[in-house]
């Protein structure tokens, strides 16, 4: 039972309290003895005391015990006004479940990367070859050599034109065979070079950051591929089509038209995606889009959806903590209204 700031809050709060009870009393709503002792020790006890010192706080406050216990006949009373009629309105569908847990955090204390990329294409000079020159400039890289300049004589990537730089990402959404690649791997300092199906990847830490770490797990993708590759001025269609891309839609996709390794997969997990499609999926929303580019490699890869999963427990809480926002916000329109109606005469 805490103290009103002010004279103010004090009458305000009693106006509430009597509005309460007559809103009860309309209904034939009662409070039992009992009830009411036990709603006293239970506020008590989570505020670290006994029901009988709560009311000896509040004694020598000049609060009669006719007052004390009015004010908790009233929050039972509300209770079972907004329980009865507000619990069955107050339903949570899947939809709004599903778009609670994408929002949701948990403490802080995760560390997410700015990463850079340099991709050396397997067509330009042999696997072998690529290899071993990406091993050599791996090297060099953490001796102290420019990463932009090697960015633009070297990479053929689409992200090349912006200094390699990929974005900020999720570790927990890194493709299982990239993440160990950057564990360890200081801010300013490049990985290993990292083997993916059309060539060779060497990854910059730019930064680092501790952000919050999300709730859900992630345990499926569904994408879309539009494969370009062989197109005359590929990165350039590429560029024209992407702002209107709809891959994930049947009914406007253009994997038909291009073909080679275009269409959509999914739901999938994320180790059985390739390297650099799941790189650049873990920067992607639902439905976005990007140019993935490694020489004359050119596909337009886009998200459709990241399905997520959580144990029961947790979805049960947080559909539990919905339902309740979504019942005081009822209750608080309720009484609101209750307010609008009375008639208060103050003296």
């Amino acid at each position: 039972m805490g103290a009103p700031a002010t004279r103010s809050d004090a009458v305000d709060q009693l106006i509430d309290d009597r509005l309460k009870v007559l809103a009860a009393e309309s209904f034939g709503l009662s409070v039992e003895d009992d009830q009411l002792q036990s709603s006293i020790d239970t506020i008590a006890k989570a505020q670290g005391t006994s029901g009988a010192a709560l009311w000896a706080k509040a004694r020598g406050r000049g609060v009669s015990r006719e007052a004390f216990e009015d004010y908790f006949v009233a929050q039972l009373y509300w209770r079972q006004i907004i329980q009865g009629r507000f619990r069955a309105m107050a339903g949570v569908t899947d939809r709004e479940l599903d778009e609670a847990l994408q929002t949701i955090v948990a403490p802080p204390g995760q560390t997410s990367y700015l990463i850079g990329e340099l991709a050396l294409p397997f067509a330009e000079r042999g696997e072998a070859q690529t290899l071993a020159f990406a091993n050599r400039l791996s090297n060099d890289l953490n001796s102290g050599a420019s990463f932009e300049t090697a960015v633009k004589t070297f990479s053929r990537s689409a992200t090349a034109a912006k200094g390699g730089v990929l974005g900020w990402v999720d570790p927990s959404r890194l493709p299982p065979n990239i993440a160990p690649y950057l564990r360890g791997v200081s801010k300013g300092q490049v990985s290993a070079p990292i083997r993916v199906g059309s060539g060779v990847l060497i990854l910059k830490v730019l930064d680092v950051r501790s952000v919050s770490s999300p709730l859900q797990k992630e345990t499926s993708l569904t994408y879309a591929v539009l494969d370009l590759s062989g197109q005359v001025d590929a990165l350039n269609l590429a560029r024209r089509l992407l702002p209107e891309i709809d891959e994930c839609s049947p009914k406007n996709s253009l994997a038909t038209k291009y073909g080679g390794a275009s269409g959509k997969t999914g739901p999938t997990a994320p180790n059985n995606v390739p390297s650099d499609i799941a790189l650049t999926l873990a920067r992607l929303a639902d439905s976005e889009a990007q140019i993935l580019a490694n020489g004359g490699n050119v596909r337009i890869v886009q998200l459709c959806e990241r399905q997520i999963s959580l144990n029961d427990d947790i979805r049960n809480i947080i559909s539990g903590q919905l339902a309740n926002r979504k019942i005081s916000d009822l209750a608080e329109g309720y009484l609101l209204e209750l307010r609008r109606n009375a008639l208060v005469e103050t003296r």
